[in-house]
C-alpha cells in the first residue's frame, strides 16, 4: 500500500496539469470563396459592419461584409463567439496595435486583451 503523501501528490498532480491546447480549427468560414489581398495597416470603420470573432477561428476577427471581408489574426489571443468586444476607437479606423478587450457576456467578468494585427482584406 502506498503512503497516503504519495497518493496525494499524485492526485495533486493530475489537477494541476495544464489543458492541452487549442487545435487549430481550419480557416474562418467567412472568407470560403474568397481571395486574400496585400494586409493593410488600418480600414475605415462604419456603423454597418463590427469587428467580430469568426464563427468557426476564434482566434481570426473579421470585419465587414458583402464584396469585401477583412480579416486580422490574433495569434494565440482569441475570443468567444458570445463576449462582448470592447475597443477604444482613435478617429474613424481600426489599427494595427490597437487592443479589444472582451467581457463576458453572463457573468461580466473581464477576458482577454488582443492586440491586433494587419488587416488582409479578402475579395470575391
Amino acid at each position: 500500500m502506498k503512503p497516503p503523501a504519495v497518493l496525494f501528490a499524485v492526485a495533486l498532480a493530475s489537477c494541476t496539469a495544464p489543458p492541452p491546447p487549442p487545435q487549430p480549427q481550419g480557416p474562418p468560414l467567412e472568407l470560403a470563396g474568397r481571395t486574400a489581398g496585400l494586409p493593410q495597416n488600418c480600414v475605415t470603420t462604419t456603423q454597418l459592419d463590427v469587428l467580430r470573432p469568426s464563427e468557426n477561428a476564434p482566434h481570426v476577427m473579421v470585419y465587414g461584409s458583402g464584396r469585401t471581408i477583412w480579416a486580422n489574426n490574433l495569434g494565440s489571443c482569441r475570443f468567444g463567439y458570445d463576449d462582448i468586444l470592447v475597443m477604444q476607437l482613435y478617429g474613424s479606423q481600426l489599427c494595427r496595435g490597437d487592443i479589444v478587450r472582451s467581457i463576458d457576456r453572463l457573468s461580466r467578468i473581464p477576458g482577454p486583451a488582443c492586440v491586433l494585427g494587419d488587416f488582409v482584406p479578402y475579395r470575391r
